[in-house]
Protein backbone atom coordinates (compact mmCIF):
# COMPACT_ATOMS: atom_id res chain seq x y z
CA UNK A 1 0.00 0.00 0.00
CA UNK A 2 2.74 2.27 1.06
CA UNK A 3 4.42 1.82 -2.63
CA UNK A 4 1.14 2.48 -4.44
CA UNK A 5 1.21 5.57 -2.44
CA UNK A 6 4.26 6.58 -2.97
CA UNK A 7 4.34 6.18 -7.04
CA UNK A 8 0.66 8.67 -7.36
CA UNK A 9 2.01 10.71 -5.14
CA UNK A 10 5.43 10.91 -6.74
CA UNK A 11 3.76 11.18 -10.22
CA UNK A 12 1.95 14.49 -8.75
CA UNK A 13 5.36 15.94 -7.26
CA UNK A 14 7.25 15.66 -10.55
CA UNK A 15 4.73 18.87 -12.07
CA UNK A 16 6.19 22.26 -11.36
CA UNK A 17 9.87 23.66 -12.18
CA UNK A 18 11.15 24.13 -8.98
CA UNK A 19 14.48 22.54 -7.58
CA UNK A 20 13.49 21.24 -4.50
CA UNK A 21 14.35 17.86 -4.15
CA UNK A 22 12.85 14.51 -2.11
CA UNK A 23 14.66 11.83 -1.07
CA UNK A 24 11.94 9.39 0.68
CA UNK A 25 13.09 6.77 3.35
CA UNK A 26 10.62 3.74 4.37
CA UNK A 27 12.35 1.35 6.73
CA UNK A 28 15.49 2.74 6.09
CA UNK A 29 15.47 2.19 2.49
CA UNK A 30 15.64 4.65 0.09
CA UNK A 31 12.81 4.55 -2.81
CA UNK A 32 12.80 7.42 -4.46
CA UNK A 33 14.29 10.96 -5.47
CA UNK A 34 11.88 13.72 -7.57
CA UNK A 35 12.02 17.51 -7.92
CA UNK A 36 9.09 19.26 -6.62
CA UNK A 37 7.22 22.79 -6.47
CA UNK A 38 6.01 22.35 -3.07
CA UNK A 39 2.50 22.03 -5.34
CA UNK A 40 -0.56 21.20 -3.02
CA UNK A 41 0.44 17.36 -4.48
CA UNK A 42 3.45 17.03 -2.81
CA UNK A 43 1.92 18.36 0.60
CA UNK A 44 -0.44 15.60 0.40
CA UNK A 45 2.99 13.00 -0.33
CA UNK A 46 4.25 14.43 2.50
CA UNK A 47 1.62 13.72 4.33
CA UNK A 48 0.56 10.10 3.36
CA UNK A 49 4.32 9.09 3.72
CA UNK A 50 4.77 10.55 7.01
CA UNK A 51 1.36 8.93 8.21
CA UNK A 52 3.16 5.02 6.88
CA UNK A 53 6.09 5.68 9.30
CA UNK A 54 8.58 7.19 7.03
CA UNK A 55 11.34 9.79 7.03
CA UNK A 56 12.09 12.76 4.45
CA UNK A 57 15.25 14.35 3.83
CA UNK A 58 14.56 17.62 1.85
CA UNK A 59 17.58 18.91 -0.17
CA UNK A 60 17.91 21.81 -2.71
CA UNK A 61 21.07 23.76 -3.84
CA UNK A 62 21.64 25.34 -0.70
CA UNK A 63 21.72 21.93 1.14
CA UNK A 64 19.33 23.06 3.41
CA UNK A 65 17.61 20.58 5.51
CA UNK A 66 13.51 21.26 5.97
CA UNK A 67 12.37 20.09 9.85
CA UNK A 68 9.90 17.29 8.96
CA UNK A 69 8.97 15.65 12.44
CA UNK A 70 9.08 12.21 12.85
CA UNK A 71 6.08 9.53 14.44
CA UNK A 72 6.23 9.00 17.98
CA UNK A 73 7.71 5.42 18.96
CA UNK A 74 4.82 4.10 20.84
CA UNK A 75 4.37 0.16 22.16
CA UNK A 76 0.91 0.25 21.81
CA UNK A 77 2.27 0.10 18.11
CA UNK A 78 1.84 -3.50 16.72
CA UNK A 79 2.39 -2.61 13.43
CA UNK A 80 5.61 -1.40 14.07
CA UNK A 81 7.23 -3.57 16.63
CA UNK A 82 10.47 -2.45 18.73
CA UNK A 83 13.74 -4.20 17.45
CA UNK A 84 15.49 -5.75 19.76
CA UNK A 85 18.97 -4.30 20.33
CA UNK A 86 21.89 -6.31 20.00
CA UNK A 87 23.30 -5.93 23.07
CA UNK A 88 19.83 -7.42 24.56
CA UNK A 89 20.36 -11.05 22.60
CA UNK A 90 23.85 -12.49 24.59
CA UNK A 91 25.79 -15.15 23.18
CA UNK A 92 24.69 -18.46 25.59
CA UNK A 93 27.87 -20.26 24.24
CA UNK A 94 30.37 -17.20 23.97
CA UNK A 95 33.81 -18.61 22.86
CA UNK A 96 36.98 -18.98 25.54
CA UNK A 97 39.09 -16.26 26.19
CA UNK A 98 42.71 -17.22 24.80
CA UNK A 99 45.48 -17.70 27.60
CA UNK A 100 47.20 -14.54 29.00
CA UNK A 101 50.16 -14.25 27.12
CA UNK A 102 52.58 -13.87 30.25
CA UNK A 103 50.62 -16.90 31.71
CA UNK A 104 53.10 -20.30 32.04
CA UNK A 105 50.29 -22.51 32.84
CA UNK A 106 46.84 -22.70 33.92
CA UNK A 107 46.33 -24.26 37.20
CA UNK A 108 42.83 -24.27 38.25
CA UNK A 109 40.98 -23.57 35.24
CA UNK A 110 37.23 -21.05 35.86
CA UNK A 111 35.05 -24.10 35.65
CA UNK A 112 36.98 -26.19 38.16
CA UNK A 113 36.50 -22.20 40.64
CA UNK A 114 32.90 -21.46 39.76
CA UNK A 115 32.02 -25.48 40.81
CA UNK A 116 34.15 -25.29 43.89
CA UNK A 117 32.94 -21.94 44.99
CA UNK A 118 29.50 -22.97 44.19
CA UNK A 119 30.26 -26.13 47.03
CA UNK A 120 31.64 -23.79 49.46
CA UNK A 121 28.87 -21.43 49.50
CA UNK A 122 26.71 -24.54 50.11
CA UNK A 123 28.62 -25.72 52.95
CA UNK A 124 28.72 -22.19 54.64
CA UNK A 125 24.51 -21.99 53.94
CA UNK A 126 24.22 -24.93 56.19
CA UNK A 127 26.27 -23.60 58.90
CA UNK A 128 24.67 -20.49 59.22
CA UNK A 129 21.12 -20.48 57.76
CA UNK A 130 19.85 -19.16 61.42
CA UNK A 131 22.27 -16.49 61.80
CA UNK A 132 23.17 -13.08 61.04
CA UNK A 133 26.03 -13.02 58.76
CA UNK A 134 28.63 -10.25 57.99
CA UNK A 135 30.77 -11.05 55.27
CA UNK A 136 34.28 -9.27 55.04
CA UNK A 137 35.77 -9.90 51.78
CA UNK A 138 39.89 -8.72 52.07
CA UNK A 139 40.47 -6.34 49.40
CA UNK A 140 41.98 -6.63 46.91
CA UNK A 141 42.66 -9.99 46.40
CA UNK A 142 38.95 -11.57 47.58
CA UNK A 143 36.91 -9.26 45.57
CA UNK A 144 35.96 -11.83 42.73
CA UNK A 145 36.02 -14.65 45.02
CA UNK A 146 33.68 -12.94 47.68
CA UNK A 147 31.26 -11.36 45.05
CA UNK A 148 31.07 -15.24 43.53
CA UNK A 149 30.89 -17.01 46.87
CA UNK A 150 27.76 -14.62 48.38
CA UNK A 151 25.64 -15.58 45.31
CA UNK A 152 25.92 -19.17 46.43
CA UNK A 153 25.31 -18.99 50.04
CA UNK A 154 22.28 -21.25 50.65
CA UNK A 155 19.92 -21.79 52.59
CA UNK A 156 19.74 -18.10 52.89
CA UNK A 157 21.00 -17.04 56.75
CA UNK A 158 18.54 -15.14 58.80
CA UNK A 159 20.45 -11.89 57.07
CA UNK A 160 23.22 -11.12 55.58
CA UNK A 161 25.72 -8.19 55.13
CA UNK A 162 28.74 -7.86 52.73
CA UNK A 163 31.15 -5.24 53.35
CA UNK A 164 34.95 -5.28 51.92
CA UNK A 165 37.96 -3.58 53.69
CA UNK A 166 41.91 -3.51 52.87
CA UNK A 167 44.89 -5.72 54.48
CA UNK A 168 48.08 -6.65 52.92
CA UNK A 169 51.08 -8.07 53.75
CA UNK A 170 52.41 -7.96 50.10
CA UNK A 171 52.60 -4.52 48.08
CA UNK A 172 54.81 -5.36 44.71
CA UNK A 173 56.85 -7.88 46.10
CA UNK A 174 56.15 -11.73 45.44
CA UNK A 175 56.66 -12.67 49.41
CA UNK A 176 54.67 -11.92 52.38
CA UNK A 177 56.62 -9.12 54.28
CA UNK A 178 55.05 -10.69 57.41
CA UNK A 179 53.61 -6.74 58.43
CA UNK A 180 49.98 -6.59 57.56
CA UNK A 181 48.72 -3.19 56.67
CA UNK A 182 44.72 -2.91 58.29
CA UNK A 183 42.69 0.03 56.37
CA UNK A 184 42.85 2.64 58.93
CA UNK A 185 38.62 3.39 58.02
CA UNK A 186 37.74 -0.05 58.88
CA UNK A 187 35.06 0.21 61.47
CA UNK A 188 35.06 -1.91 64.37
CA UNK A 189 32.28 -1.43 66.41
CA UNK A 190 30.09 -2.76 63.00
CA UNK A 191 31.23 -6.17 63.72
CA UNK A 192 30.26 -6.47 67.60
CA UNK A 193 28.06 -9.02 68.47
CA UNK A 194 27.83 -10.61 64.76
CA UNK A 195 28.77 -13.80 62.90
CA UNK A 196 31.90 -12.61 60.91
CA UNK A 197 33.29 -14.89 58.12
CA UNK A 198 36.06 -13.46 56.84
CA UNK A 199 36.67 -14.38 52.96
CA UNK A 200 40.73 -14.52 51.57
CA UNK A 201 42.03 -15.34 47.99
CA UNK A 202 45.07 -17.36 49.29
CA UNK A 203 46.52 -18.52 53.39
CA UNK A 204 50.62 -17.94 52.64
CA UNK A 205 52.62 -17.38 55.64
CA UNK A 206 49.51 -17.27 58.09
CA UNK A 207 50.38 -13.38 59.11
CA UNK A 208 47.40 -12.11 57.59
CA UNK A 209 44.57 -14.03 58.39
CA UNK A 210 45.39 -14.58 62.18
CA UNK A 211 45.61 -11.01 62.95
CA UNK A 212 42.18 -10.50 61.16
CA UNK A 213 40.95 -13.52 63.30
CA UNK A 214 42.45 -11.39 66.54
CA UNK A 215 41.28 -8.13 65.43
CA UNK A 216 37.60 -9.26 64.90
CA UNK A 217 37.32 -11.17 68.41
CA UNK A 218 38.83 -7.79 69.82
CA UNK A 219 36.12 -5.87 68.42
CA UNK A 220 33.27 -8.39 70.00
CA UNK A 221 32.21 -10.47 67.65
CA UNK A 222 29.88 -13.41 68.28
CA UNK A 223 32.22 -15.47 66.37
CA UNK A 224 34.51 -15.60 63.41
CA UNK A 225 35.63 -18.19 60.58
CA UNK A 226 37.55 -17.91 57.53
CA UNK A 227 36.72 -18.52 53.90
CA UNK A 228 40.41 -19.12 51.89
CA UNK A 229 40.17 -20.20 47.80
CA UNK A 230 43.73 -21.02 48.08
CA UNK A 231 45.90 -22.48 50.67
CA UNK A 232 49.88 -22.52 50.47
CA UNK A 233 50.37 -24.47 53.37
CA UNK A 234 54.14 -25.03 52.36
CA UNK A 235 54.54 -21.17 53.26
CA UNK A 236 52.84 -21.63 56.45
CA UNK A 237 55.08 -19.67 59.18
CA UNK A 238 52.64 -19.79 62.08
CA UNK A 239 49.62 -22.23 62.58
CA UNK A 240 46.20 -21.49 61.22
CA UNK A 241 43.55 -23.15 59.15
CA UNK A 242 40.79 -21.99 57.72
CA UNK A 243 37.14 -22.80 58.18
CA UNK A 244 36.30 -23.15 54.11
CA UNK A 245 39.34 -23.92 51.77
CA UNK A 246 39.23 -24.21 47.42
CA UNK A 247 42.36 -26.02 47.18
CA UNK A 248 45.24 -26.32 48.12
CA UNK A 249 48.22 -24.48 45.89
CA UNK A 250 51.43 -25.54 44.72
CA UNK A 251 54.33 -23.52 45.95
CA UNK A 252 54.37 -20.71 42.72
CA UNK A 253 53.78 -17.90 42.47
CA UNK A 254 50.36 -17.59 41.19
CA UNK A 255 47.86 -14.87 39.72
CA UNK A 256 44.16 -14.42 38.16
CA UNK A 257 40.64 -14.49 39.83
CA UNK A 258 41.64 -10.95 41.37
CA UNK A 259 44.95 -12.25 42.47
CA UNK A 260 47.17 -10.12 41.42
CA UNK A 261 51.03 -9.40 40.73
CA UNK A 262 52.27 -5.76 41.39
CA UNK A 263 48.63 -4.92 40.34
CA UNK A 264 48.30 -6.95 36.78
CA UNK A 265 46.18 -10.53 36.27
CA UNK A 266 43.48 -9.25 38.72
CA UNK A 267 40.73 -9.40 36.11
CA UNK A 268 41.93 -13.34 34.67
CA UNK A 269 39.00 -16.03 35.06
CA UNK A 270 41.02 -18.10 35.96
CA UNK A 271 44.02 -19.23 38.03
CA UNK A 272 47.73 -19.28 36.91
CA UNK A 273 51.15 -19.18 36.81
CA UNK A 274 53.48 -16.18 35.72
CA UNK A 275 56.20 -17.10 33.25
CA UNK A 276 59.57 -16.29 34.56
CA UNK A 277 61.13 -13.74 32.55
CA UNK A 278 58.16 -11.18 33.64
CA UNK A 279 58.64 -11.46 37.49
CA UNK A 280 61.05 -9.37 38.85
CA UNK A 281 62.35 -11.16 42.30
CA UNK A 282 63.33 -9.45 45.79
Amino acid sequence: MTDNIMQSSAKSCRRGPSRLSFICTVRNKSYISMTTNNSGGCFNFQQHVLHASTSITARHPAQRHLPFSQPLRSLSRADHPLETPPHSQPNLHPRRLPIHPEINSVIFSEELIQARVAELGRLIGQDYQRSDLLVLGVLKGAFMFTTDLVRHIYPYPASMEVDFFKASSYGAGTTSSGVVQLDSSFKKEGVRDKHVLLVEDIIDTGHTLSRLVALMEEAGAASVRVAALLDKKARRRIPFQADYTGFECPDEFIVGYGIDYAEKYRNLPYIGSVKEEFIKHD
